[in-house]
């Protein structure tokens, strides 16, 4: 058995999706697994990037990246995931971090060297989860974009 970690999210839409850990995140939670019975504390309530759209065969595109809260996390056998859930990516924010620090510490964390939009979503994001602030205009555009790169993939998928 191949074990993963499989985490539930929420966006900060109310969204609630699943995500395959990382690969480089799950020997840090594989060693807390193995070791602890409180092994879910360090990802719990934790902030994580995450794809928002399916990433392109050619890679062309990256899709859009927000930023989620963790909900519950399972240890799973790969072999038994389907094939089109998703990584999350490799930032993310333990809740007894975020919690702590300002909107603007965590989002400085979480930016990496996304392009523009994307940046300006996990902004908007942060805010969301640090404040309760929604942006709506922000949301709309990574809305768009989102559909963009589903019509970007079923035209790869078409040649």
């Amino acid at each position: 058995m191949s074990t993963a970690f499989l985490v539930r999210v929420q966006l900060s839409s109310g969204v609630e999706r699943h995500y395959l850990l990382a690969n480089d995140v799950e020997p840090g939670l594989m060693h807390r697994y193995q070791t602890r019975e409180d092994w879910q504390e360090v990802i719990i309530d934790a902030l994580i990037n995450v794809p928002l759209a399916p990433y392109l065969p050619s890679k062309k595109i990256t899709p859009p990246i927000g930023t989620a809260k963790v909900m519950g996390v399972e240890a799973v056998d790969l072999a038994n995931v389907d094939n089109k859930v998703q990584r999350t990516r490799s930032q993310f924010i333990m809740a007894a971090i975020w919690k702590k620090q300002s909107a603007l510490a965590n989002y400085n964390f979480l930016h990496h060297d996304y392009d523009k939009w994307t940046q300006r979503q996990i902004q908007a994001d942060v805010d969301y989860w640090c404040n309760s602030k929604h942006h709506l205009f922000v949301n709309l555009v990574t809305k768009w974009r989102c559909y963009r790169q589903r019509q970007r993939l079923q035209a790869e998928l078409r040649k």
